[in-house]
């Protein structure tokens, strides 16, 4: 589980911003906490503020390992420091994860110079107690590295001290490369695999994309689904599915996105114990399982509805409804981080909160983190306030994040908080200036 977050200079941050999912001395809806060793954890978090506020960008921030690991350092866009001061390109960027995983706390991170698109350093510490352990820890501008490990093997000792000079990989992602061509079982990999597999498999990014892979198979678990779209009220009353061949989805692809597409299916597949998959292609939805020989068995995904004998594939489906089948994986995996840019985006206000109540009155250990303008997620009947975060940007174009737990005076229960955050009391919110004239 994610217990924190920490940005610096990247897009509209320029100060270092900490994002916390540690839960505040709110008692009420205790069912939102997770309990690891001492420390209680947030399942939830909404981000509110203006259009052009930042709140995206947090989203972006969150997903930058991903970008780095899938994409390669050289993909970035070399502009991508705060641009309030453009001395600020010669300033590194900073990202660091504090997180929760099998009963041990660790924090990974990285320093990153955008402008130059070069890494600048990166650490994975075993926080679990008072004496941090450092895992690996390289420092590019010295030339260095260092492991408090006692016990290491050659694949992790050779890779470490190879990368004293690579500027342009993160060690997370060459020493698992590495762990896979070797095919080696040695436990004393398991804290860097699982590390790897929560920020790169997951923490999913939830947005409107052409592809998306999930690792739910949803016509394995049809029953599931339909109960949640009855739930909130969608009008499809059974799933089925028409043969297809991955050829199908090879052709609405190019060769890189297959290729790259293919070897996450695999890996899903394999490494990580996955019989079948749900993929997203432009609006169809397709399930695949490999079998014999490397080749795959795939469906679309066909709709049945109310009053009607005929079958509808995704694409013929409305905005709402696709963003709903594409919003199911939250409620069905576990022990997974979803981050989803404007959960309101085409859905009615009452789907919002009706989807999000199902998630937060669930048993399961997921987590969520949304940025939305939906006020009625604003209700303390549905949310506590240590789970409110708001994003403003200052004149100077700087994003600074903060939670209603700041607010000391929001501590009774009865509080209008829709209200009062639309009377500006707390900030982030749009200033329309109404003495505009034609």
């Amino acid at each position: 589980m994610l217990l924190g977050f920490k940005v610096k200079n990247y897009r509209s941050f320029k100060d270092l911003q900490h994002f916390s999912l540690l839960a505040g001395k709110v008692r009420a809806n205790e069912n939102h906490i997770v309990e690891i060793g001492k420390r209680k954890v947030l399942k939830f978090s909404g981000m509110f503020g203006a259009n052009g506020s930042g709140k995206s960008n947090f989203i972006l921030a969150l997903s930058m390992v991903q970008t780095i690991v899938n994409r390669g350092i050289d993909s970035l866009i070399n502009n991508l420091y705060y641009r309030g001061s453009r001395a600020l390109r010669n300033e590194d960027s900073y990202f660091e994860y504090e997180l929760a995983l099998n009963n041990k706390l660790y924090s990974y991170g990285f320093e990153i110079n955008i402008f130059k698109r070069t890494i600048v350093s990166e650490w994975l510490i075993d926080m679990t107690k008072s004496n941090e352990k450092v895992i690996f820890e390289r420092d590019l501008k010295k030339k260095l590295s260092k492991t408090d490990l006692k016990k290491t093997n050659s694949i992790f000792s050779n890779c470490l001290h190879e990368m004293e000079n690579n500027d342009y990989e993160l060690f997370l992602k060459e020493i698992i490369r590495r762990v896979s061509i070797s095919q080696s079982k040695d436990i004393f990999f398991d804290e860097i695999v699982s590390v790897y597999k929560f920020l790169i498999y997951d923490m999913i990014v939830v947005k409107p994309q052409t592809h998306k892979l999930f690792d739910i198979d949803y016509y394995k678990r049809k029953e599931e689904v339909l109960k949640i779209l009855k739930s909130l009220d969608i009008n499809i009353v059974d799933i089925d599915y028409e043969e297809t061949d991955i050829k199908n989805i090879q052709s609405k692809l190019s060769d890189r996105v297959f290729a790259d597409l293919k070897n996450d299916m695999d890996l899903m597949i394999s490494r990580f114990n996955k019989i079948s998959c749900t993929l997203r292609i432009e609006n169809d939805l397709y399930t695949i399982k490999k079998i014999a020989n490397g080749n795959y068995d795939v469906k679309a995904l066909k709709f049945k509805h109310k009053n009607s004998d005929s079958l509808f594939g995704t694409y013929e489906e409305s905005d709402g409804t696709i963003r709903i089948l594409e919003l199911i994986d939250i409620l069905l995996s576990k022990d997974k981080l979803f981050l989803i840019d404007e959960l309101d985006s085409s859905l009615h206000p009452l789907l919002v909160t009706g989807l999000l109540n199902i998630f937060l009155q669930s048993n399961i250990n997921n987590q969520l983190i949304i940025t939305t303008h939906e006020m009625k997620t604003l209700d303390f009947d549905l949310v506590r306030r240590d789970e409110i975060w708001f994003a403003e940007k200052s004149e100077n174009g700087e994003t600074r994040i903060y939670s209603l737990e700041e607010f000391k005076d929001v501590a009774r229960f009865d509080r209008k908080i829709d209200k009062a955050y639309m009377e500006g009391r707390f900030g982030a919110i749009a200033n329309i200036d109404s003495s505009y004239e034609n």
